[in-house]
């Protein structure tokens, strides 16, 4: 079987929990930021606050609000479907929304849910028993044989939270803004997680938000957009002070000779989603419904890069 076949089969099998995944895994789309940590204290703070700050990010970045050529009242069709793709593994990392999260507790979440598929030496992928992976370490799989360290970090590539641990801390949450402003997803990370003042403001504003705050709220946000509530916080505010210090971050880093000058200007379009209330997802509708006339050839026209 190929890997694809096996990771349909899986999601399939899991009923209304996985019944969104054919949607993920051929018609979505995000802009990643991929981030080093540099010790475990490094780790924790830097993993934290960007679990923290995940919800808003993806409620200030809404962009998928047209699927099979229609607008049905969906911000981001992308984050409703991540919502029904086995949320066990997707979303929120919930050890991360603890101010002492560290390696191991990231590993013990992981060691507690099951691998979709493996690889054998000859090339070939299996699907693995419906058992968490600390079983296999344990017990093996059926046929006798162990995981090995590569069916390990393949079982890491397929968890999908808002932030990826692996070697790097890897950035997924948020739809993929328009081509030219792709730029202030970087930066908007780089500046609130490499400028340690900033990093530590943002956990102080977030910290206290608890996993079900953060479920409910990535619940409301393909709906709501920047309208949405993070526990008892409007996301909007939030987001504006989020925005604040990540440009206090870059700036920080360009007095040091770390960023070009120009870097801050890519939180602008941002910026300006905060100070007008229309998300990237809004402004696609109001083109959707005037210059494209709800026109799928029209709209890929102008989208083409």
């Amino acid at each position: 079987m190929t890997r694809g076949a096996i990771m349909r089969d899986y999601f399939a099998a899991l009923g209304p929990a996985g019944d969104r995944a054919r949607y993920i895994m051929a018609l979505s789309l995000s802009t990643q930021v991929t981030l080093d940590y540099l010790s475990p204290g490094d780790f924790t703070e830097k993993l934290r606050t960007q679990m923290a700050a995940a919800p808003v990010v993806a409620a200030l970045l809404v962009n998928s609000p047209i699927q099979e050529g229609r607008a049905d009242g969906l911000l981001s069709h992308r984050s409703w479907a991540w919502l029904r793709m086995d949320p066990r593994r997707c979303g929120v990392l919930a050890p991360a929304l603890r101010p002492d999260v560290d390696v191991d507790a990231v590993i013990d979440w992981a060691l507690d849910l099951p691998l979709i598929h493996y690889r054998t030496p000859d090339g070939r992928y299996h699907p693995a028993p419906d058992r968490p992976f600390a079983d296999l370490l344990r017990y093996g799989y059926d046929d006798g044989s162990r995981p090995t360290p590569a069916h390990w970090a393949s079982h890491l590539n397929q968890l999908w939270t808002h932030t990826r641990v692996r070697n790097t801390l890897e950035l997924r949450g948020s739809d993929g803004p328009p081509y030219p402003f792709i730029a202030a997803v970087p930066a908007l990370w780089t500046g609130l997680t490499y400028h340690a003042e900033s990093r530590a403001a943002a956990w102080k504003l977030l910290g206290h938000h608890t996993v079900a705050q953060h479920r409910a709220a990535l619940a409301e946000l393909p709906v709501r957009g920047l309208a949405t509530r993070l526990g008892d916080d409007p996301v909007r505010p939030l987001a504006a002070e989020l925005l604040r210090l990540a440009r206090a971050g870059l700036d920080a880093r360009v007095s040091a000779g770390l960023e070009p000058p120009h870097v801050p200007g890519y939180l602008d379009p941002l910026d300006e989603i905060v100070a007008t209330g229309l998300t990237f997802a809004e402004q696609c509708l109001g083109r959707w419904h005037g210059e494209f006339r709800q026109d799928p050839a029209r709209y890929v026209a102008a989208h083409r890069v």
